[in-house]
């Protein structure tokens, strides 16, 4: 009595359990479609704020003075991050091919059957396209490494030309002082991009200042005149 009474008791637990499970199971299959859709948005959302940072550091001002390899790579990188961003739009947003059904709804059973089928292949059909914005996404990140580590290791590309440098005649004193030069003029190679700064920077040939070529700092503030060259 006591092993029927213990079997009855298992088998309420199971019609109890079985209708909720159920329920669930086959309402998660039906929203399949959906939850896949929220997938690729929350990678899409995950992958906005972690590129958002990348492309603001790999801008095209950033690199305007690095070589063109590491252009290049940065070009390739925030080109990437953009069709990423454009192939999980599309996961999420753009509808999947309608399913061709067989023929009419025969039973319950074949309607189940059938809305099932349609849930799968939505769900299929959006993973996919996710699993192609995932590899650009790895692609992306990769391009955008090796640009962080080619401007770190590379550095600024130089840019210099040759040219003449003429300081008022009491900064002329100062270089006769430091170096023996003779005159208000001081050629060499200019650095361009220290136009724009404090100090011009001037790489002076062997025989000034030292046995080797010697960079001079002169202030702006004593510079009277720059004569560069428009072959380099």
């Amino acid at each position: 009595m006591s092993q029927l009474s213990a079997e009855d008791e298992l088998e309420r637990v199971i019609d109890a359990v079985v209708g909720p499970a159920g329920e669930a199971y086959y309402s998660d299959r039906v929203r399949s479609g959906s939850a896949a859709r929220v997938r690729a948005q929350a990678a899409q959302s995950t992958i906005t704020l972690f590129a958002g940072g990348l492309v603001a550091t790999l801008t095209f001002t950033a690199l305007a003075d690095r070589p063109v390899i590491t252009q290049v790579s940065g070009i390739v990188a925030v080109s990437l991050w953009m069709v990423a961003a454009v192939m999980y739009l599309r996961a999420v947003a753009l509808p999947v091919p309608a399913l061709a059904w067989g023929g009419g709804v025969t039973s319950r059973l074949n309607l189940i059957e059938m809305v099932l089928e349609k849930a799968d292949q939505e769900a299929a059909h959006v993973d996919r396209r996710q699993r192609g914005a995932n590899a650009i996404a790895v692609l992306a990140l990769i391009a955008s490494a090796i640009t962080v580590a080619l401007g770190v290791l590379v550095g600024p590309a130089e840019n210099s030309a040759n040219g003449t440098v003429a300081v008022s005649q009491s900064y002329n004193n100062v270089l006769q002082e430091l170096c023996g030069l003779s005159g208000n003029k001081v050629s060499g190679r200019i650095d361009i991009s220290s136009l724009n700064s404090q100090f011009i920077k001037v790489e002076v040939s062997i025989g000034h200042c030292a046995d080797g070529s010697t960079t001079l700092r002169i202030p702006k503030s004593e510079v009277t005149a720059i004569s560069m060259d428009n072959d380099d």
